[in-house]
């Protein structure tokens, strides 16, 4: 007997299949990225880096930093045929972003055209993205689990097979985004039609514009949060070249992975916390709040123990024993960024309890932190400063947003 496609999942099993399936597809692009170092050379991995690095901001257009807001969208004040709609109008503009970019950076057309395919296979994340926040919103998080695992796994293949055939990276772009569509056609969409609201939208172009609007201020902060974190690294190759900023992205590549994996442990528990937090169980919401941290905290010491016993093998297996004098930084820069998944929960936290516009304090403030930080510490203490100048960073945004946090339940169960 087939069970019940709209039945929502525990918990546990939310996080288990949205983790396993985000650390697997977001691996799956970073092991694409250090292999092709091997199977070409440098060039092919500064164009793959190029596109990667152009693509970033217009990426965040796309996502416009939406999902949390749609998933605790609980009381159904947008439909889903908006945030959908939504989607394909953020794509369009991060798509006329990047064709801008290009053009202002005068590439020659092979980049360009190389850069283009990349942001087409970030479109299609996009478009995914939105599939999932429907997911998330129903307690199916499953089904968005399952669709990155294959999606990972189906483009690293592509990728692999159809580098080896032509050697050209656009063509291999070109594949996986072939690939990644087909799973968000076939895959996204069928699975999800169970779980639409099914209402229909007033006037859906001023709904649209609205949400937009809405969620203006959460895209314009993810965005200065993403370069807050790149300042302190953009200012270490600007002091000490590119060999220095080689080395440091080495080491902090593998890290990547459990930033990804942390990130995503907070988004099954947002309806819940989004729920407890609408009907003021204050009781409920904070001890949700504090067994997430808790569990948190005890992955991150996992991983701090296995990355001292086998970081150094792992590094020196991917980039070789030139890299052995850079190690001693992996497990801060691990911590570094276990804390930059704390922080992007704490704005998932600050979402669902509404608390946007002020989230703008946040970004402005870890900005300017990131600047100043990089003008004195990495200047004067190279890829340490690098380490420091982030963490006082992210500890500056998580003090305001845990002040932040308080302020609201205050109001919310005491007001």
């Amino acid at each position: 007997m087939r069970s019940d496609p709209t039945k929502e999942l525990s918990v546990k099993a939310n996080m288990i299949y949205n983790t396993v399936g985000a650390t697997l597809y977001y691996f799956c692009i970073w092991l694409a990225s250090v292999l092709i170092v091997r199977m070409s050379g440098f060039e092919d991995a500064g164009i793959f880096s190029l596109a990667i690095t152009v693509t970033n901001a217009p990426a965040v257009v796309s996502l416009f930093n939406m999902r949390n807001y749609q998933a605790s969208d609980l009381r159904g004040e947008y439909t889903d045929k908006t945030y959908i709609t939504s989607r394909t109008v953020s794509n369009l503009i991060a798509l006329i972003i990047c064709v801008g970019m290009i053009l202002f950076y005068r590439y020659d057309l092979m980049k360009s055209m190389t850069v283009l395919a990349y942001m087409l296979f970030k479109v299609v994340e996009g478009a995914a993205d939105v599939y999932y926040g429907i997911d998330q919103k129903k307690g199916r998080m499953d089904y968005a689990g399952i669709s990155l695992s294959i999606r990972g796994l189906g483009s690293f293949a592509a990728f692999l097979i159809v580098f080896r055939l032509t050697n050209s990276l656009l063509i291999c772009f070109l594949v996986m985004t072939l690939v990644s569509l087909s799973v968000v056609f076939f895959y996204d969409r069928r699975m999800v039609k169970p779980l639409l609201d099914g209402r229909e939208t007033d006037n859906l172009k001023k709904q649209v514009f609205a949400l937009l609007l809405t969620c203006l201020p959460l895209a314009v902060v993810f965005f200065l949060n993403n370069l807050s974190i790149m300042v302190p690294r953009l200012a270490l190759e600007s002091y000490f070249g590119s060999e220095v900023m080689g080395y440091y992205s080495s080491v902090s590549t593998p890290t990547v992975v459990v930033q990804v994996a942390a990130q995503t442990l907070i988004a099954p528990l947002v309806p819940g916390l989004t729920r407890r937090f609408q009907d003021k169980d204050k009781k409920g919401f904070l001890k949700a709040i504090c067994g997430f941290y808790l569990f948190a905290a005890v992955l991150t010491v996992i991983a701090v123990v296995l990355a001292y016993f086998f970081g150094e093998w792992l590094l020196v297996t991917f980039f070789g024993e030139g890299i052995l004098p850079y190690v001693y930084l992996f497990i801060p820069i691990l911590l570094m960024s276990v804390l930059i998944a704390v922080n992007c929960s704490l704005f998932a936290i600050l979402t669902l309890m509404r608390i946007i516009r002020p989230q703008y304090v946040i970004g402005i403030a870890g900005i300017l932190a990131a600047i100043v930080l990089s003008l004195t510490m990495v200047k004067t203490m190279s890829m340490d400063g690098v380490v420091w100048a982030t963490l006082i960073t992210i500890f500056i945004q998580t003090g305001i947003q845990i002040v932040m946090m308080l302020v609201g339940i205050r109001k919310q169960f005491h007001g």
